[in-house]
């Protein structure tokens, strides 16, 4: 398997959680995983990008027209990092707009009680709509890297995302 994905959004949004929580479950899984990550401003509200490469790859970095797969926390995130999609790539956008890829992940995040947690319920709508992964493995990175207080809460909201998708 050859898989790269560009995780964006701000800081404070998950974003360095939700790329090891993808780095790990993949390297769980039996795959080979390098990863990097460039943050904007070393504050909340900052630029995050993250670049993910699961597969016998040696650099961690994603050349534009590549990615097979983009999770943007904001419409404004996903232009931004739009290039780096290759054609026929998937994006997944937090976004109430209804369009194909776009889920209302902070809503649903909401709804489970769970603010913070539209991060991994984009993951897990990420990782279902691309039927390559298997969800077990992200669970336990989930489990394992999560503070107890929010373990179960995070767990909720990754398997929302995981079974919205069609």
């Amino acid at each position: 398997m050859r898989f790269q994905v560009i995780i964006a959004g701000r800081g404070g949004e998950g974003i360095i959680f939700t790329t090891v929580v993808l780095t790990e479950g993949a390297f769980k899984a039996g795959h080979p995983v390098v990863s990097s990550e460039t943050h904007g401003m070393a504050q909340r509200g900052g630029s995050v990008v993250s670049q993910v490469k699961i597969g016998p790859f040696l650099s961690p970095m994603v050349p534009p027209g590549e990615a097979d797969l983009i999770i943007a926390t904001s419409l404004e995130e996903a232009e931004r990092v739009r290039v780096w999609l290759r054609e026929g790539g998937l994006m997944v956008v937090n976004s109430s707009e209804g369009l194909p890829g776009h889920v209302d992940a902070r809503k649903i995040a909401l709804e489970l009680g769970h603010p913070r947690g539209a991060n991994l319920v984009l993951l897990g709508y990420a990782l279902a709509r691309t039927g390559l992964f298997h969800p077990s493995p992200f669970r336990e990175a989930i489990a394992e890297r999560s503070p107890h207080r929010w373990t179960q809460k995070n767990l909720a909201a990754f398997e929302r995302g995981f079974r919205l998708s069609p």
